[in-house]
């Protein structure tokens, strides 16, 4: 009677190992680290996306006057479309605190201005998840938030390089854009002076 009873232990214990092993495999998968505290360093910048390349010049005096006319509602587009994103994991966005200074750029395909615009934010952990006993979170971050005309108007996909200023984000991507100068509503050419700030 014995027997059976202890082959039966070992079989489950195999199972048991066999079903470990198989949890560990999908987990090793994951996009965040195992360690919570990693999930509050930033992403590294990701590169936006390219719109098909355009060959004549828009109208930028249009798409400055649109940018000053939907300001306000393409910031709380951007909080809105940051807030329902679920990042970064385990926190809720609080509040985003745009500045007033806008750095403007040329996207060298599209030929269409994108704004870059400094923003403060803040988090605050989602009761009962892995941030909540974290006291990083409280930590203000700062970026830069990112807006684009499409030719047809301006959006949001709720793009922000964080613990980049505007001109540190030009500096980043300086292949994708070309320096613009609102006040002449000029483009001029990537140079040496590149590193100078160009805000409105």
């Amino acid at each position: 009677m014995g027997n059976p009873i202890i082959l039966t232990l070992i079989l489950g214990i195999i199972l048991l190992v066999i079903t470990f092993y198989i949890i560990a495999n999908k987990s090793s998968g994951k996009t965040y680290p195992a360690d919570p505290a990693a999930w509050l360093q930033p992403p590294a910048p990701a590169e936006p996306e390219l719109p098909p390349a355009a060959t004549t010049l828009p109208d930028y005096r249009q798409q400055l006057s649109e940018f000053e006319q939907t300001r306000e509602l393409l910031e709380q587009s951007f909080f809105h479309v940051c807030s329902e994103s679920g990042r970064p994991r385990g926190l809720r966005w609080k509040n985003c605190d745009f500045e007033d200074e806008i750095l403007f750029v040329v996207e060298n395909h599209s030929l269409n201005l994108h704004a870059l615009v400094p923003v403060i934010i803040s988090f605050e952990a989602i009761e009962g998840g892995p941030m909540e006993d974290m006291d990083a979170v409280g930590n203000l971050r700062v970026g830069s938030a990112l807006f684009v005309h499409t030719g047809e108007n301006w959006a949001t996909r709720g793009d922000v390089i964080y613990n980049l200023s505007p001109s540190e984000t030009y500096q980043h991507y300086h292949q994708n854009y070309t320096p613009f100068d609102p006040a002449s509503l000029t483009v001029r050419p990537p140079s040496d002076a590149d590193n100078e700030t160009l805000l409105e």
